[in-house]
């Protein structure tokens, strides 16, 4: 068995899925929603700038520290992909979010159809150990394919 075949990773899961043979990935936010984003940070800031708070202040420090926290998610938003192979599920955030396919206890897709470009798509997966990781998927194929892999889950606690 190579570690790297298809069919023996599929054999190797406890539920019915075959994983892609390929890594997909894609990113995790769509472009209005890190336009959008990015509208309201350059927004906060011209808000600030309007308000006329002297430089150096306690308040002028107070917008500094909450505008950089800010531009730091933004930063994140605008970078973040997720990633589909062969063993896990992963996605680059602020920090690192990763869960082994064959910890997977439990996977399901939420998102409002019809506000995908708005509203980022979300998976919600739990591990055997009881943990669980939301991750980010803007992407309409690699969204099916998640599908697919929450439903082979489904069919396996069916059986179960």
């Amino acid at each position: 068995m190579h570690p790297t075949d298809p069919q023996a990773l599929a054999n190797s899961l406890p539920y019915p899925y075959l994983p892609p043979t390929q890594a997909r990935s894609a990113a995790a936010f769509g472009p209005m929603f890190k336009a959008l984003a990015g509208f309201i940070l350059l927004a906060l800031l011209a808000w600030f700038w309007r308000l006329g708070i002297a430089w150096p202040s306690p308040q002028a420090g107070w917008f500094a520290v909450v505008w950089v926290m800010l531009a730091f998610i933004v930063w994140h938003i605008q970078r973040s992909r997720i990633t589909l192979d062969q063993f896990a599920i992963e996605q680059s955030w602020m920090w690192r979010r990763r869960v082994a396919l064959h910890e997977l206890a439990y996977l399901k897709v939420m998102r409002i159809r019809g506000l995908e470009h708005l509203v980022a798509p979300r998976l919600y997966a739990r591990t055997l150990s009881g943990a669980f990781v939301f991750f980010y998927c803007q992407d309409r194929a690699l969204l099916e394919e998640f599908t697919r892999l929450a439903q082979a889950l489904h069919q396996h606690e069916q059986r179960v």
